[in-house]
Protein backbone atom coordinates (compact mmCIF):
# COMPACT_ATOMS: atom_id res chain seq x y z
CA UNK A 1 0.00 0.00 0.00
CA UNK A 2 3.03 2.33 -0.46
CA UNK A 3 2.40 3.62 -3.65
CA UNK A 4 0.10 6.51 -3.23
CA UNK A 5 -2.11 8.00 -5.44
CA UNK A 6 -1.07 7.37 -9.17
CA UNK A 7 -2.66 8.40 -12.63
CA UNK A 8 0.09 7.34 -15.17
CA UNK A 9 -1.35 3.55 -15.57
CA UNK A 10 -4.92 2.72 -16.86
CA UNK A 11 -7.03 0.88 -14.57
CA UNK A 12 -6.52 -2.62 -15.89
CA UNK A 13 -2.78 -2.38 -15.48
CA UNK A 14 -2.04 -0.45 -12.23
CA UNK A 15 0.08 -2.39 -10.09
CA UNK A 16 -1.69 -3.31 -6.36
CA UNK A 17 0.62 -1.02 -4.32
CA UNK A 18 -0.98 2.20 -5.69
CA UNK A 19 -3.96 3.82 -5.42
CA UNK A 20 -6.48 5.29 -7.67
CA UNK A 21 -7.61 7.96 -5.55
CA UNK A 22 -6.19 8.83 -2.00
CA UNK A 23 -8.02 11.96 -0.69
CA UNK A 24 -7.29 12.94 2.54
CA UNK A 25 -5.26 10.14 3.29
CA UNK A 26 -1.71 8.99 2.84
CA UNK A 27 0.57 6.46 3.08
CA UNK A 28 1.52 6.24 6.65
CA UNK A 29 4.94 6.56 7.94
CA UNK A 30 4.91 2.83 8.81
CA UNK A 31 3.37 1.44 5.19
CA UNK A 32 -0.15 1.68 5.89
CA UNK A 33 -3.11 3.93 4.72
CA UNK A 34 -3.21 6.99 6.86
CA UNK A 35 -6.28 9.83 7.48
CA UNK A 36 -4.39 13.07 7.67
CA UNK A 37 -4.62 15.01 10.45
CA UNK A 38 -6.82 18.13 10.79
CA UNK A 39 -6.08 22.09 11.66
CA UNK A 40 -7.09 24.13 14.65
CA UNK A 41 -7.91 28.13 15.01
CA UNK A 42 -5.16 30.10 16.00
CA UNK A 43 -7.54 33.43 16.47
CA UNK A 44 -10.91 33.15 18.10
CA UNK A 45 -12.32 35.55 16.39
CA UNK A 46 -12.41 36.26 13.10
CA UNK A 47 -10.27 39.16 10.88
CA UNK A 48 -12.81 39.57 8.32
CA UNK A 49 -10.03 39.30 5.74
CA UNK A 50 -8.95 36.68 3.13
CA UNK A 51 -5.71 35.63 4.38
CA UNK A 52 -3.27 34.55 1.68
CA UNK A 53 -0.08 34.46 2.90
CA UNK A 54 2.12 34.65 6.29
CA UNK A 55 5.23 34.10 7.62
CA UNK A 56 7.28 33.18 10.90
CA UNK A 57 9.38 36.37 11.63
CA UNK A 58 12.21 35.64 14.32
CA UNK A 59 15.29 38.24 15.56
CA UNK A 60 18.17 37.52 16.77
CA UNK A 61 16.97 37.19 20.21
CA UNK A 62 14.82 34.37 19.54
CA UNK A 63 11.86 36.19 19.68
CA UNK A 64 9.02 34.76 17.60
CA UNK A 65 6.19 36.73 15.51
CA UNK A 66 3.66 34.96 13.60
CA UNK A 67 2.35 37.48 10.48
CA UNK A 68 -0.43 36.55 7.85
CA UNK A 69 -1.52 39.18 5.31
CA UNK A 70 -4.56 39.74 2.80
CA UNK A 71 -6.45 42.42 1.68
CA UNK A 72 -4.17 44.88 1.86
CA UNK A 73 -3.98 44.52 5.36
CA UNK A 74 -0.92 42.69 7.80
CA UNK A 75 -1.50 41.03 10.89
CA UNK A 76 0.35 39.95 14.09
CA UNK A 77 -1.08 36.66 15.77
CA UNK A 78 -1.28 37.14 19.89
CA UNK A 79 -1.00 33.58 20.13
CA UNK A 80 -1.38 34.02 24.41
CA UNK A 81 -5.10 35.55 23.41
CA UNK A 82 -5.96 33.77 20.56
CA UNK A 83 -6.08 37.15 18.27
CA UNK A 84 -4.95 38.85 15.12
CA UNK A 85 -3.75 41.92 15.60
CA UNK A 86 -3.55 44.51 12.60
CA UNK A 87 -0.17 46.27 11.96
CA UNK A 88 -0.54 47.97 8.67
CA UNK A 89 -3.36 48.32 6.32
CA UNK A 90 -4.18 50.57 3.26
CA UNK A 91 -1.68 48.10 1.21
CA UNK A 92 -2.76 47.53 -2.56
CA UNK A 93 -5.66 44.73 -1.55
CA UNK A 94 -4.94 41.80 -4.69
CA UNK A 95 -1.21 41.64 -4.52
CA UNK A 96 0.16 38.66 -2.36
CA UNK A 97 2.67 39.97 0.44
CA UNK A 98 6.35 38.14 0.89
CA UNK A 99 8.35 38.39 3.92
CA UNK A 100 11.82 37.81 4.61
CA UNK A 101 14.44 38.30 7.69
CA UNK A 102 17.45 40.19 7.73
CA UNK A 103 19.05 40.49 11.75
CA UNK A 104 16.31 41.91 13.44
CA UNK A 105 13.97 43.50 10.53
CA UNK A 106 11.09 41.81 8.65
CA UNK A 107 11.32 43.30 5.02
CA UNK A 108 7.95 43.17 3.38
CA UNK A 109 7.42 43.36 -0.38
CA UNK A 110 3.69 42.68 -2.51
CA UNK A 111 4.97 43.90 -5.80
CA UNK A 112 2.76 47.48 -5.95
CA UNK A 113 3.76 48.93 -2.76
CA UNK A 114 6.92 50.54 -1.92
CA UNK A 115 8.85 47.79 -0.06
CA UNK A 116 8.25 48.11 3.77
CA UNK A 117 10.19 46.59 7.13
CA UNK A 118 8.90 46.08 10.68
CA UNK A 119 10.90 45.58 13.82
CA UNK A 120 8.42 44.31 15.98
CA UNK A 121 6.77 47.76 16.83
CA UNK A 122 6.03 49.54 13.76
CA UNK A 123 5.63 48.75 10.20
CA UNK A 124 7.65 51.76 7.84
CA UNK A 125 9.16 52.66 4.77
CA UNK A 126 12.09 50.21 3.62
CA UNK A 127 14.93 52.76 3.23
CA UNK A 128 17.77 52.89 0.43
CA UNK A 129 15.97 52.84 -2.31
CA UNK A 130 15.07 49.17 -2.68
CA UNK A 131 13.66 48.77 -6.21
CA UNK A 132 10.07 50.14 -5.91
CA UNK A 133 7.75 46.90 -7.64
CA UNK A 134 9.85 44.81 -5.61
CA UNK A 135 7.69 41.38 -4.77
CA UNK A 136 10.06 39.37 -3.40
CA UNK A 137 12.90 39.49 -0.79
CA UNK A 138 15.64 36.80 -0.08
CA UNK A 139 18.65 37.18 2.28
CA UNK A 140 21.83 35.44 0.87
CA UNK A 141 24.89 36.08 2.79
CA UNK A 142 24.58 39.26 4.23
CA UNK A 143 22.76 41.04 1.56
CA UNK A 144 19.15 41.08 0.40
CA UNK A 145 18.49 40.13 -2.81
CA UNK A 146 14.98 41.73 -4.65
CA UNK A 147 13.38 40.70 -7.86
CA UNK A 148 10.67 43.54 -9.23
CA UNK A 149 7.48 43.68 -11.39
CA UNK A 150 8.80 46.35 -13.93
CA UNK A 151 11.83 44.58 -14.82
CA UNK A 152 11.57 41.02 -14.56
CA UNK A 153 15.16 40.36 -16.37
CA UNK A 154 16.82 42.33 -13.50
CA UNK A 155 17.71 41.46 -9.57
CA UNK A 156 18.93 44.00 -7.33
CA UNK A 157 21.18 43.43 -4.12
CA UNK A 158 21.41 45.70 -1.17
CA UNK A 159 24.93 46.82 0.13
CA UNK A 160 26.75 44.03 2.04
CA UNK A 161 24.88 43.87 5.87
CA UNK A 162 22.96 46.67 5.05
CA UNK A 163 19.39 46.15 3.96
CA UNK A 164 18.50 49.69 3.32
CA UNK A 165 21.53 50.08 1.20
CA UNK A 166 20.53 49.28 -2.50
CA UNK A 167 22.58 52.49 -4.26
CA UNK A 168 25.94 52.17 -2.58
CA UNK A 169 29.16 51.29 -3.90
CA UNK A 170 28.83 47.41 -2.42
CA UNK A 171 25.10 47.27 -3.64
CA UNK A 172 24.54 45.90 -7.22
CA UNK A 173 22.52 43.89 -9.69
CA UNK A 174 22.76 41.57 -12.06
CA UNK A 175 20.84 42.74 -15.65
CA UNK A 176 19.69 38.66 -17.03
CA UNK A 177 19.29 40.66 -20.47
CA UNK A 178 22.71 39.58 -20.71
CA UNK A 179 22.67 36.23 -19.61
CA UNK A 180 20.32 34.41 -21.48
CA UNK A 181 19.69 33.66 -24.68
CA UNK A 182 16.51 34.57 -24.94
CA UNK A 183 13.58 36.74 -22.90
CA UNK A 184 12.25 35.23 -20.08
CA UNK A 185 10.50 36.65 -16.42
CA UNK A 186 12.12 36.35 -13.03
CA UNK A 187 9.47 34.81 -10.56
CA UNK A 188 11.66 33.61 -7.65
CA UNK A 189 14.89 33.33 -5.75
CA UNK A 190 16.36 30.93 -3.18
CA UNK A 191 19.53 29.63 -1.46
CA UNK A 192 20.89 26.33 -2.08
CA UNK A 193 24.31 24.34 -0.62
CA UNK A 194 25.95 28.20 -0.28
CA UNK A 195 24.56 28.55 -3.91
CA UNK A 196 21.95 31.18 -5.07
CA UNK A 197 19.51 30.62 -7.46
CA UNK A 198 17.31 32.44 -9.36
CA UNK A 199 13.98 30.69 -10.94
CA UNK A 200 12.73 31.94 -14.64
CA UNK A 201 9.83 30.40 -16.17
CA UNK A 202 11.87 28.92 -18.43
CA UNK A 203 15.62 28.93 -16.89
CA UNK A 204 17.47 28.49 -13.68
CA UNK A 205 20.32 30.35 -13.22
CA UNK A 206 23.16 29.35 -10.47
CA UNK A 207 25.32 31.70 -9.10
CA UNK A 208 28.54 31.55 -6.70
CA UNK A 209 30.17 33.95 -4.56
CA UNK A 210 29.67 36.88 -2.07
CA UNK A 211 30.18 39.96 -3.78
CA UNK A 212 28.34 41.02 -6.90
CA UNK A 213 30.32 44.34 -7.49
CA UNK A 214 33.63 46.09 -7.01
CA UNK A 215 37.14 45.38 -6.96
CA UNK A 216 36.82 42.21 -5.05
CA UNK A 217 33.70 41.00 -7.05
CA UNK A 218 33.82 36.95 -6.85
CA UNK A 219 29.80 36.69 -8.24
CA UNK A 220 29.70 34.03 -11.44
CA UNK A 221 27.49 32.12 -12.87
CA UNK A 222 28.36 28.59 -12.30
CA UNK A 223 25.32 26.63 -14.46
CA UNK A 224 22.50 27.83 -15.98
CA UNK A 225 19.77 25.40 -17.09
CA UNK A 226 17.24 25.72 -19.99
CA UNK A 227 13.84 24.64 -20.44
CA UNK A 228 13.21 24.31 -16.92
CA UNK A 229 11.72 26.72 -14.39
CA UNK A 230 9.26 27.74 -11.79
CA UNK A 231 5.74 27.81 -12.73
CA UNK A 232 4.86 30.70 -10.11
CA UNK A 233 6.52 32.56 -7.04
CA UNK A 234 6.25 30.66 -3.67
CA UNK A 235 7.03 27.03 -5.47
CA UNK A 236 10.27 25.91 -4.65
CA UNK A 237 11.22 24.34 -1.42
CA UNK A 238 14.25 23.35 0.20
CA UNK A 239 15.07 20.58 2.05
CA UNK A 240 17.83 18.26 3.15
CA UNK A 241 20.11 18.06 0.39
CA UNK A 242 17.23 18.60 -2.09
CA UNK A 243 15.14 21.66 -3.86
CA UNK A 244 11.95 20.55 -5.41
CA UNK A 245 9.90 23.36 -7.76
CA UNK A 246 6.88 23.02 -9.77
CA UNK A 247 7.19 23.53 -13.40
CA UNK A 248 4.65 23.72 -16.09
CA UNK A 249 4.94 19.72 -16.11
CA UNK A 250 4.89 18.92 -12.61
CA UNK A 251 7.10 18.88 -9.69
CA UNK A 252 10.78 18.47 -10.33
CA UNK A 253 14.01 18.40 -8.20
CA UNK A 254 17.27 19.80 -8.25
CA UNK A 255 20.05 17.45 -6.71
CA UNK A 256 24.07 18.29 -6.48
CA UNK A 257 26.23 15.77 -8.55
CA UNK A 258 29.03 14.83 -6.13
CA UNK A 259 31.48 13.95 -8.98
CA UNK A 260 31.18 17.58 -10.76
CA UNK A 261 29.29 19.43 -8.31
CA UNK A 262 26.68 20.62 -10.64
CA UNK A 263 23.24 20.35 -10.23
CA UNK A 264 20.57 17.97 -12.24
CA UNK A 265 16.82 18.36 -12.56
CA UNK A 266 15.02 15.27 -11.57
CA UNK A 267 11.23 14.13 -11.99
CA UNK A 268 9.13 14.22 -8.67
CA UNK A 269 5.58 13.65 -9.48
CA UNK A 270 6.15 11.17 -12.95
CA UNK A 271 3.65 8.74 -10.92
CA UNK A 272 0.82 11.22 -10.73
CA UNK A 273 1.88 13.28 -13.86
CA UNK A 274 -1.72 13.63 -15.49
CA UNK A 275 -3.20 14.60 -12.47
CA UNK A 276 -0.70 17.52 -11.62
CA UNK A 277 -0.45 18.96 -14.70
CA UNK A 278 -4.26 19.48 -15.10
CA UNK A 279 -4.01 20.78 -12.42
CA UNK A 280 -1.22 23.14 -13.00
CA UNK A 281 -3.10 24.09 -16.17
CA UNK A 282 -6.57 25.44 -14.86
CA UNK A 283 -4.79 26.22 -11.94
CA UNK A 284 -6.35 30.47 -10.38
CA UNK A 285 -5.76 30.75 -7.11
CA UNK A 286 -2.89 31.44 -5.08
CA UNK A 287 0.19 28.95 -4.41
CA UNK A 288 2.67 27.80 -1.68
CA UNK A 289 4.51 25.35 -0.84
CA UNK A 290 5.82 23.99 2.68
CA UNK A 291 8.14 21.03 4.57
CA UNK A 292 5.65 19.33 6.95
CA UNK A 293 8.90 17.08 8.97
CA UNK A 294 6.59 15.23 11.58
CA UNK A 295 5.56 13.38 8.18
CA UNK A 296 8.13 13.47 6.03
CA UNK A 297 5.80 16.01 3.90
CA UNK A 298 6.16 18.88 1.81
CA UNK A 299 2.38 19.94 1.20
CA UNK A 300 1.77 22.31 -2.44
CA UNK A 301 -1.19 24.68 -2.54
CA UNK A 302 -2.41 24.76 -6.26
CA UNK A 303 -5.97 25.21 -8.04
CA UNK A 304 -7.36 24.86 -4.52
CA UNK A 305 -6.11 21.61 -3.38
CA UNK A 306 -3.25 20.91 -0.97
CA UNK A 307 -0.62 18.39 -2.92
CA UNK A 308 0.67 16.09 -0.15
CA UNK A 309 4.18 14.29 -1.49
CA UNK A 310 5.71 11.97 1.09
CA UNK A 311 9.50 11.65 0.83
CA UNK A 312 9.69 8.86 2.81
CA UNK A 313 8.10 6.56 0.36
CA UNK A 314 7.95 8.93 -2.51
CA UNK A 315 4.14 8.63 -2.73
CA UNK A 316 1.31 11.59 -3.65
CA UNK A 317 -1.77 12.00 -2.40
CA UNK A 318 -4.78 15.10 -1.99
CA UNK A 319 -6.24 17.26 0.80
CA UNK A 320 -9.70 18.54 -0.11
CA UNK A 321 -12.65 20.17 1.55
CA UNK A 322 -10.76 22.45 3.43
CA UNK A 323 -10.45 26.34 3.78
CA UNK A 324 -7.08 27.33 2.64
CA UNK A 325 -6.05 30.09 0.69
CA UNK A 326 -1.91 30.13 1.72
CA UNK A 327 0.52 28.40 3.97
CA UNK A 328 3.63 28.76 5.45
CA UNK A 329 6.18 26.86 7.68
CA UNK A 330 8.42 27.68 10.50
CA UNK A 331 11.95 26.78 11.57
CA UNK A 332 10.65 24.28 13.98
CA UNK A 333 8.64 22.63 11.29
CA UNK A 334 5.00 23.77 12.21
CA UNK A 335 2.85 24.44 9.14
CA UNK A 336 0.05 27.04 9.42
CA UNK A 337 -3.31 27.75 7.06
CA UNK A 338 -4.28 30.54 6.07
CA UNK A 339 -8.10 31.14 5.50
CA UNK A 340 -10.81 33.30 5.28
CA UNK A 341 -10.56 35.41 8.58
CA UNK A 342 -8.78 32.92 10.52
CA UNK A 343 -5.24 31.40 10.75
CA UNK A 344 -4.96 27.79 11.29
CA UNK A 345 -2.23 25.56 12.54
CA UNK A 346 -1.58 22.31 11.14
CA UNK A 347 -1.03 18.75 12.58
CA UNK A 348 -3.82 19.34 15.25
CA UNK A 349 -6.77 17.44 15.97
CA UNK A 350 -8.77 15.08 13.44
CA UNK A 351 -11.15 17.82 11.70
CA UNK A 352 -11.09 20.87 10.13
CA UNK A 353 -11.90 23.94 12.07
CA UNK A 354 -14.61 21.47 13.62
CA UNK A 355 -15.95 20.03 10.00
CA UNK A 356 -15.03 16.37 9.37
CA UNK A 357 -12.66 15.29 6.83
CA UNK A 358 -14.09 13.76 3.81
CA UNK A 359 -11.46 10.31 3.57
CA UNK A 360 -11.31 8.41 0.50
CA UNK A 361 -9.17 5.91 -0.63
CA UNK A 362 -9.83 3.72 -3.58
CA UNK A 363 -7.63 0.91 -4.33
CA UNK A 364 -5.89 -0.42 -7.83
CA UNK A 365 -8.14 -3.32 -9.02
CA UNK A 366 -6.77 -6.64 -7.99
CA UNK A 367 -7.17 -9.47 -10.36
CA UNK A 368 -7.52 -12.70 -8.43
CA UNK A 369 -4.82 -14.66 -10.53
CA UNK A 370 -2.34 -13.18 -12.31
CA UNK A 371 -3.61 -14.18 -16.09
CA UNK A 372 -6.78 -12.56 -15.21
CA UNK A 373 -8.56 -15.67 -15.49
CA UNK A 374 -10.21 -16.99 -12.37
CA UNK A 375 -13.52 -15.94 -10.94
CA UNK A 376 -12.97 -15.08 -7.41
CA UNK A 377 -16.39 -14.84 -4.83
CA UNK A 378 -14.88 -12.64 -1.48
CA UNK A 379 -16.53 -13.93 1.51
CA UNK A 380 -14.67 -10.63 3.54
CA UNK A 381 -12.29 -8.69 3.97
CA UNK A 382 -10.07 -8.25 6.71
CA UNK A 383 -8.26 -5.08 8.53
CA UNK A 384 -5.70 -4.48 10.61
CA UNK A 385 -6.19 -0.91 12.44
CA UNK A 386 -4.36 1.14 15.02
CA UNK A 387 -6.29 0.56 18.22
CA UNK A 388 -7.29 4.37 18.61
CA UNK A 389 -9.07 4.36 15.65
CA UNK A 390 -12.96 5.61 16.07
CA UNK A 391 -16.36 5.92 14.71
CA UNK A 392 -17.16 4.16 11.17
CA UNK A 393 -16.06 3.42 7.73
CA UNK A 394 -17.89 3.08 4.98
CA UNK A 395 -16.96 0.36 2.44
CA UNK A 396 -17.43 -0.70 -1.11
CA UNK A 397 -16.51 -3.27 -3.19
CA UNK A 398 -16.61 -3.10 -7.33
CA UNK A 399 -15.80 -5.57 -9.69
CA UNK A 400 -14.29 -6.21 -13.84
CA UNK A 401 -12.94 -1.92 -14.09
CA UNK A 402 -16.54 -1.30 -14.00
CA UNK A 403 -16.81 2.13 -12.09
CA UNK A 404 -20.78 1.24 -11.73
CA UNK A 405 -20.34 -2.08 -10.81
CA UNK A 406 -21.13 -1.92 -7.37
CA UNK A 407 -22.15 -4.72 -5.74
CA UNK A 408 -21.27 -5.22 -1.63
CA UNK A 409 -20.89 -2.07 0.04
CA UNK A 410 -21.94 -1.14 3.90
CA UNK A 411 -20.69 0.34 7.02
CA UNK A 412 -18.07 -0.94 9.67
CA UNK A 413 -17.88 0.42 13.31
CA UNK A 414 -14.32 0.88 14.93
CA UNK A 415 -13.25 0.25 18.10
CA UNK A 416 -12.14 3.39 20.17
CA UNK A 417 -9.14 3.01 21.86
CA UNK A 418 -9.64 -0.89 22.40
CA UNK A 419 -8.36 -4.25 21.38
CA UNK A 420 -10.34 -6.90 19.74
CA UNK A 421 -10.74 -9.89 22.11
CA UNK A 422 -7.47 -12.84 21.85
CA UNK A 423 -5.51 -9.55 20.73
CA UNK A 424 -3.03 -7.51 23.42
CA UNK A 425 -1.14 -4.27 23.00
CA UNK A 426 2.16 -4.97 22.93
CA UNK A 427 2.58 -1.92 25.08
CA UNK A 428 0.45 -3.49 27.60
CA UNK A 429 2.50 -6.90 28.34
CA UNK A 430 4.94 -6.59 31.57
CA UNK A 431 5.75 -10.62 32.13
CA UNK A 432 6.20 -12.52 28.88
CA UNK A 433 6.56 -15.61 30.28
CA UNK A 434 3.26 -15.70 31.82
CA UNK A 435 1.88 -15.22 28.36
CA UNK A 436 1.23 -19.41 27.26
CA UNK A 437 0.65 -19.70 23.29
CA UNK A 438 0.10 -23.75 24.48
CA UNK A 439 -2.41 -23.43 26.87
CA UNK A 440 -6.02 -24.53 26.29
CA UNK A 441 -7.46 -21.38 26.14
CA UNK A 442 -8.07 -19.43 22.60
CA UNK A 443 -4.49 -18.19 20.94
CA UNK A 444 -3.61 -15.31 22.48
CA UNK A 445 -1.39 -12.99 19.66
CA UNK A 446 0.54 -10.00 20.99
CA UNK A 447 -0.10 -7.10 18.86
CA UNK A 448 -0.57 -3.29 18.23
CA UNK A 449 -3.71 -3.85 16.36
CA UNK A 450 -7.03 -4.09 15.94
CA UNK A 451 -8.67 -6.48 13.48
CA UNK A 452 -12.11 -5.78 11.62
CA UNK A 453 -13.84 -8.60 9.29
CA UNK A 454 -16.47 -7.23 7.14
CA UNK A 455 -18.48 -9.51 4.75
CA UNK A 456 -18.21 -8.56 1.16
CA UNK A 457 -20.60 -10.08 -1.51
CA UNK A 458 -20.61 -10.52 -5.56
CA UNK A 459 -17.91 -11.48 -7.41
CA UNK A 460 -15.42 -11.45 -10.99
CA UNK A 461 -12.05 -11.55 -12.26
CA UNK A 462 -11.00 -8.38 -10.73
CA UNK A 463 -11.97 -6.30 -7.65
CA UNK A 464 -11.64 -2.64 -6.39
CA UNK A 465 -12.25 -1.83 -2.74
CA UNK A 466 -13.18 1.89 -1.54
CA UNK A 467 -12.90 2.70 2.35
CA UNK A 468 -14.28 6.53 3.70
CA UNK A 469 -14.42 8.05 6.99
CA UNK A 470 -15.84 11.43 8.23
CA UNK A 471 -15.59 10.84 11.64
CA UNK A 472 -14.00 13.28 13.76
CA UNK A 473 -13.25 11.03 16.58
CA UNK A 474 -9.50 10.06 16.25
CA UNK A 475 -6.69 8.65 14.12
CA UNK A 476 -7.32 6.32 11.54
CA UNK A 477 -4.35 3.82 10.01
CA UNK A 478 -4.94 1.17 7.72
CA UNK A 479 -1.82 -1.43 8.16
CA UNK A 480 -2.98 -4.52 5.89
CA UNK A 481 -6.07 -5.47 4.06
CA UNK A 482 -6.66 -8.93 3.04
CA UNK A 483 -9.48 -9.90 0.85
CA UNK A 484 -10.94 -13.84 1.71
CA UNK A 485 -12.47 -14.99 -1.58
CA UNK A 486 -13.18 -18.42 -3.23
CA UNK A 487 -11.50 -18.89 -6.46
CA UNK A 488 -13.00 -21.26 -9.62
CA UNK A 489 -12.40 -20.91 -13.47
CA UNK A 490 -15.95 -19.81 -15.00
CA UNK A 491 -17.59 -20.29 -12.15
CA UNK A 492 -17.01 -22.42 -8.43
Amino acid sequence: MTGGEASVYSIYGMPPKYSMLMQNCHVSQRGGVEKIPGYVRCNDVSCETNLTSGYEFRTTNGVRRILAAGEGKIYELNESKGSLVCIKDGLYQDAVVHFATFGDVCIITNGVDAPLKYDGVQVTSLGGNPPSTAFKAHVHKGRVWMIERSNTMLATCSALNDPEDYTGTTAGYIDFKYVLKSGDELVDVTTFNDLLLFFFRRHIAIYSGMTPAGDNADFQLVQLIEGCGAYDTDLIKGYASDVVFVYDTGFKSLRQVVTTGSLTVGEVSQIIAPTIQSEIASNAGNCAIVHYPAKSWLMTLINGKIWIYSYLWKAWGRMTGHKVYGMFDTIQGEVYLCGNGYLYRYGVGYSFDGEPIPMRWETAYAAFDKRGWSLGYPTHMELLLVPEAGGAINYCVKYDYDPEMIIGSGTASLPSKTHDIGVLDIDSVAKWDEIDKLSGEEYVAVSSLSRRLVPLFGGGRAAQITISNESVEGPLEINNLLIYAEIGIGGI
